[in-house]
């Protein structure tokens, strides 16, 4: 048997920006990047995908015209703080994310971020729950949701989690049943059942 090359050669999981734009999107779209080190996403349900729809579609209705702001799925968000600390590239590609308009073409950075939001199918999570809930926050995102389906893939519960400023950690803020009701970035809307289509 021959071993995979990053066995004898760690760096060949490592990826520099200028590296991660080169690659066809068929690629991209299966990796984030976390301090250089590719990270492999595994694709969602259908129902996974169609919450995050969904919830990107009620925000996108309910934002305001002024001040300017996107609502998108599968968007990367390039980190910036961490960047500075190891310069080494980092980005992860929440489920929905609510920023500030930018540039068409642009990068989307963390700063830019207002809101970002994760859908989590039944026994995963960690990555979403830790990982990426230390990483956000330490980004400066102000909120992020972690929407939890259950056994038979319904919303059965979403965390909303606000950013202490003075320990740059996130705080839950709201657990919300049956229906998602946020005032910021705007205020929004949405049942359970809408998402559930």
């Amino acid at each position: 048997m021959s071993l995979p090359a990053w066995v004898t050669d760690p760096d060949s999981l490592m990826l520099t920006e200028d590296q991660y734009d080169d690659l066809p999107d068929d690629v991209r779209k299966i990796v984030e990047v976390i301090d250089g080190h590719v990270i492999f996403c595994q694709s969602g349900t259908p129902a996974h995908s169609d919450v995050a729809r969904r919830l990107a579609n009620h925000l996108e209705a309910a934002k305001p015209a002024e001040p300017c702001a996107r609502v998108s799925t599968d968007v990367d968000v390039h980190f910036v703080k961490r960047k500075r600390t190891d310069g080494k590239f980092s980005f992860r590609r929440p489920d929905v994310s609510v920023y500030r308009c930018i540039e068409r073409g642009a990068k989307l950075s963390a700063p830019d971020a207002l809101m970002v939001a994760e859908v989590v199918s039944p026994g995963s999570g960690y990555t979403d729950t830790v990982d990426k809930l230390a990483e956000y926050a330490y980004e400066g995102i102000p909120v992020y949701l972690v929407v939890f389906l259950d056994g038979d893939f319904f919303v059965k519960m979403i965390h909303e989690y606000r950013l202490d400023w003075a320990s740059r950690t996130y705080r839950l803020a709201y657990m919300h049943v049956d229906e998602l009701a946020v005032e910021d970035p705007f205020p929004a809307r949405v049942t359970f059942a809408e998402l559930d289509g």
